[in-house]
């Protein structure tokens, strides 16, 4: 076998030994890849998000584990009315965000600034890293997917932990 061959046999054998070991040492992480749970798009229950700083009309719905338990893993969906504008904040934990549909206006920064704002679509992923500030809004009626590890908080730029 070339090196090429038993570079790839090894890479293969690695993965799956990574991946055995990872599915016995995560517990909800991969371990729980063998069993399945879904959640149809017509049971997901929409609250009206009240966060202080923010304004009225973006909705919340948990899909998955718990965002405020430190470590947990989560999934959450958030929805903004078309023209809606969120204030500079950040969160503790990386955020993994995938647009659903609408389109996210989203910069970074500590300070409001739409000549910065970039569009994102249905199908788009960010990484947002922890402890960065960012703004943003939605143009059209606008749903994202936000997937993490918790806690999950927001934390307005100058404000106390929300």
């Amino acid at each position: 076998m070339n090196r090429y061959g038993w570079s790839l046999a090894l890479a293969v054998v690695s993965g799956g030994v990574a991946t055995a070991a990872l599915a016995q040492a995560a517990p909800g992480g991969m371990a729980g890849a063998m069993d399945m749970s879904a959640v149809p798009a017509a049971s997901v229950t929409w609250t009206d998000a009240k966060i202080p700083g923010f304004p009225p009309g973006m909705k919340m719905a948990v899909i998955n584990g718990n965002p405020d338990a430190p470590g947990a893993l989560y999934t959450l969906r958030l929805s903004f009315p078309d023209g809606y504008r969120f204030p500079p904040h950040w969160h503790p934990m990386a955020e993994n965000l995938t647009v659903l549909s609408g389109t996210l206006l989203l910069a970074m920064g500590e300070r409001t600034d739409e000549a910065k704002l970039k569009a994102y679509g249905a199908g788009d992923y960010l990484n947002v890293a922890g402890s960065k500030p960012h703004f943003g809004g939605a143009r059209g009626a606008t749903v994202i997917q936000l997937h993490g590890q918790g806690p999950f908080a927001i934390n307005l730029v100058g404000g106390a932990p929300k």
